[in-house]
């Protein structure tokens, strides 16, 4: 995992100029991984061989964030990144964050909503996600992240058809 959180094209958006990156980033999932964080990380496969990661969470889990989002009611938040730089621009991305709302999310969570929140800065994983079947909700400052989220949402319904 680590080489993947070190790909030029995933430390552009996970890095927050830490000195101590990824150590920090590795630590946080190792909590979610041994049931010390209620987020839930999954690998990504593509042909048996692990490409990537996803997680998801609930959003009022973190309350800060929950804050900064201000949304009004429940919600999922997905993360996902492909960490294999030949695999990233292919397609793989929106194909995999549809499947996983569909199957994943909406059948762990009881909830009507997810949202996803790539930087104002990172157009491929907008369009990506738009792809996914994603609309724009608004753009939200969050502490301690360096550029605006463009926060996008998938209800229940929506991810039945996209």
């Amino acid at each position: 995992m680590e080489r993947w959180l070190l790909e030029p094209n995933v430390r552009r958006w996970w890095d927050e100029g830490e000195m101590d990156y990824p150590a920090r980033t590795l630590e946080e999932y190792r909590r979610a991984i041994h049931g010390e964080d209620p987020t839930r990380v999954f690998l990504t496969l593509i042909d048996g061989r692990p490409v990537g990661l996803v997680q998801s969470y609930r959003i009022d889990d973190h309350p800060e964030y929950a804050a900064a989002l201000a949304l009004g009611w429940p919600a999922v938040g997905v993360d996902v990144f492909i960490g294999e730089p030949g695999l990233v621009g292919l397609g793989h991305g929106a194909a995999l964050v549809r499947s996983f709302v569909r199957h994943v999310v909406f059948a762990l969570y009881e909830v009507e909503v997810c949202v996803i929140g790539p930087s104002t800065e990172n157009l491929p994983a907008i369009r990506a996600y738009e792809k996914a079947g994603f609309r724009h909700f608004r753009d939200a400052t969050v502490p301690n992240e360096r550029t605006a989220e463009h926060l996008m949402l998938l209800t229940r319904d929506e991810a039945r058809t996209a």
